[in-house]
């Protein structure tokens, strides 16, 4: 006869999730790891399986040099881990160091600068897919202090995709649709809506994201497969986005009121934003959907000699909001919604403030309204409003598991630019 607590532990380890959900979302873990960026001067994360290469760098902003290790972890589409061994998708060590180091020259903030370039000679993958970039400190336990994604494609298939009208009337002026087509000649495909889904992305934003969907039943012609959609692959379009730049202190760019070099570091001030919700009617404006690019353009100096400054952030508001938070958000916060860019009301000023450290360079970034009480953007309250004509990049990813595979393989990724400038 089973014993009671027996019984109890039994019934507990059963009603146990099998796959518990792995937070693999890209984040930041110690403070002072600063500007971390895969491939900083591609709008992609994605590199072919034969060929491709990935670049990460970031700062650690202190003068002690930090012994950083790292590892790569194979993706299913949905970013969970796939069921793939280590050995069956890194050729070498499943873990090695971060050897290329560099210390910033002559600037107020000290900090030291990694680069890891993948594939290497100790590391490499040998399946296509998503993959996570796991950071740890060797000084500290083997803390994980950084997660950065890229993907990696066969580059097999091909996508053909639109900006095509939109179904919904209520959406004319504020959202565009995606329809696209995916060719697979070359390849038997035997049953299409289980074996492939897409996953679509707006700017490459991990916030923004529609998938996984499903070729259309009945229509998947010999070697080619439809997503047109009537009403589903749709966005809210955005504006452009607000920028500022500071790739040089020693005169004031774009959006920049004002610069002091203070003892420690610098202090940029930025010139006062206003709700752009109510504004109606497009203004076409160069941006880089919401990233930044790290840049030093003054004469004689170089990237090691890009400063840190702190970055006061304003928005013009006569009142405070009831119940909700405004954040500041972009590529540079890993569209998260980060405390150290959580904005403050100062009633003397009417405005809202927050004053994050950044690197010098070109920003891209909007503001978000939150729920205080369950932090969720209120569409409600939003002070950026939408344009039909706004210029987004969208992003295709076709993923393919026949029958029997224990992963998702990326075929292919296409994509289309939307927006006026076309």
């Amino acid at each position: 006869m089973m014993k009671p607590h027996y019984f109890f532990a039994l019934f507990l380890l059963l009603s146990l999730p099998l796959h518990a959900q792995e937070d693999t979302s890209e984040r930041i873990i110690d403070d002072n790891i600063r500007s971390a960026q895969i491939n900083p001067s591609a709008p992609h994360p994605v590199v072919q399986l034969k060929g491709g290469r990935i670049d990460l760098s970031f700062d650690y902003v202190t003068d002690e040099i930090k012994d950083f290790m790292y590892t790569i972890v194979h993706c299913n589409s949905d970013w969970q881990p796939s069921e793939l061994q280590d050995n069956e998708y890194i050729d070498g060590f499943n873990e090695d160091r971060i050897l290329d180091i560099s210390n910033s020259i002559n600037t107020l903030v000290a900090y030291n600068h990694y680069r890891l370039t993948l594939p290497n000679q100790n590391m490499r993958w040998t399946r296509s897919g998503n993959y996570i970039l796991k950071v740890f400190d060797d000084d500290d336990d083997h803390r994980l202090v950084l997660v950065r994604r890229f993907m990696v494609t066969e580059n097999l298939w091909k996508v053909s995709a639109t900006i095509a009208p939109i179904a919904n009337a209520s959406k004319i002026f504020s959202h565009q649709e995606i329809d696209f087509q995916v060719v697979h000649e070359g390849t038997i495909v035997g049953n299409p809506q289980r074996e492939v889904k897409a996953f679509i992305y707006q700017n490459m934003r991990y916030d923004r994201v529609i998938g996984p969907v499903a070729p259309r039943p009945f229509v998947a012609l010999r070697s080619s497969l439809n997503f047109d959609f009537q009403d589903s692959i749709v966005f809210p379009a955005g504006k452009e986005w607000r920028f500022f730049d500071m790739r040089i202190f020693d005169y004031r760019g774009n959006n920049v009121k004002k610069i002091e070099r203070n003892v420690n570091t610098y202090q940029v001030f930025l010139d006062p934003q206003r709700d752009r919700d109510e504004i109606n009617g497009y203004a076409l404006t160069g941006d880089i959907n919401g990233r930044y690019s790290i840049e030093n353009r003054t004469q004689g100096q170089g990237f090691l000699q890009c400063e840190y400054a702190n970055v006061m952030f304003l928005l013009a508001r006569n009142l405070p909001y009831d119940d909700h938070d405004v954040y500041v958000v972009g590529s540079m916060t890993d569209w998260q919604l980060k405390p150290e860019f959580r904005m403050f009301y100062d009633e003397p000023s009417k405005m809202y403030y927050c004053n994050p450290l950044l690197k010098q360079g070109y920003y891209n970034y909007e503001f978000q309204v939150v729920n205080s009480a369950n932090q969720l953007i209120d569409r409600a309250e939003d002070l950026e409003g939408n344009w039909h004509e706004t210029e987004n990049l969208y992003s295709i990813f076709i993923y393919y598991r026949p029958f029997g595979e224990r992963y998702d393989r990326l075929m292919v990724m296409g994509g289309v630019t939307s927006g006026a400038r076309n």
